[in-house]
């Protein structure tokens, strides 16, 4: 007889075909959350298929609209809307009172947004060059203008180039691009680096000719897998990424005062740009949380993309 084996109870459940897996459990005594009653409206019965994703049935149409708002990945389902075919292996995901707070979508959502997946991505990281001598130097409202102008441009190229504005960190900005699937984005955040570059160099001729100061920016990207999903507590919770590819990105930009260059990407990036971008030196970089030594190129120019059009 198939069986449901469940995680973290560490429990095996038998059952008969095409059983729905919320019934099934609760008559097996497994204490799986259903605030909604099993319709598709609370979240809290979503449970991660480990093994037997080919055995459960296709998303009804209630949990597929509830998928779309949590952007759900194909393995985790809700347990009220699906059924089996043959034996399965699972974890359930709300487990406490706090987990329920999180995952309900009844009233108010706590977390109302992508729940969590995994995605390769190029991340883009760029920081303001000094900083702390332009705001020493000048008002708070100055260096809110000029941060608000060089921020206003980069959104405009990290838009035009199909990225995304991921967080505004102080002086720096991270932006995604491949998030939901575009294409090539490697060579897309290599061309908005660029183009972030440039937005800095018009920038500094207003700041020397208003101010007498220099401004500039530095810029690391990396390509590799990140965590997408809404993180935070109560007001301030938004979507945004983690991982070890945004760790690199931030350490790339911050390398460039060592190694005297503007922009520098990984040899992930590299690889995926292949001819199209025109690199200098090659760096083995000491970068802090890296085992070994981070391979990394300069960007000298990339290929202008209307040039392919001709």
């Amino acid at each position: 007889m198939p069986t449901i084996r469940v995680s973290p109870d560490n429990v095996e459940v038998a059952f008969s075909p095409k059983a729905n897996i919320l019934d099934t459990l609760l008559d097996a005594g497994v204490p799986i959350d259903h605030l909604c009653g099993g319709r598709a409206r609370c979240s809290t019965c979503r449970v991660f298929l480990l093994e037997g994703l080919s055995n459960v049935s296709e998303r009804t149409e209630a949990e597929d609209a509830m998928a779309t708002k949590l952007d759900f990945p194909p393995r985790v389902r809700l347990a009220c809307q699906t059924t089996l075919a043959d034996s399965v292996r699972l974890r359930r995901l709300v487990l406490d009172k706090t987990d329920v707070l999180l995952a309900s979508q009844l009233g108010t959502p706590k977390l109302a947004g992508p729940a969590g997946r995994e995605a390769e991505i190029a991340v883009l990281f760029a920081d303001v060059v000094g900083y702390t001598k332009m705001s020493e130097a000048l008002p708070p409202f100055d260096i809110v203008h000029l941060l608000n102008r060089f921020f206003s441009r980069t959104d405009d190229v990290v838009a035009r180039n199909g990225g995304i504005i991921d967080n505004y960190m102080g002086d720096a900005v991270l932006a995604l691009f491949g998030l939901h699937g575009e294409p090539d984005p490697a060579l897309s955040a290599v061309r908005c680096g660029l183009a972030v570059l440039d937005v800095a160099s018009e920038l500094s001729h207003y700041v020397e000719r208003i101010y007498r100061l220099s401004f500039g920016v530095r810029v690391g990207i990396d390509f590799g897998e990140v965590v997408f999903g809404v993180m935070g507590a109560g007001a301030s919770a938004r979507e945004t990424v983690i991982g070890d590819t945004v760790n690199v990105a931030s350490r790339l930009e911050s390398a460039n005062k060592d190694t005297g260059t503007d922009m520098l990407i990984s040899d992930a990036v590299y690889q995926l740009t292949g001819d199209a971008v025109t690199v200098g030196e090659r760096h083995e970089l000491d970068v802090r949380g890296k085992l070994g030594p981070v391979v990394a190129y300069e960007v000298l120019s990339v290929d202008d993309p209307s040039d392919q059009d001709e």
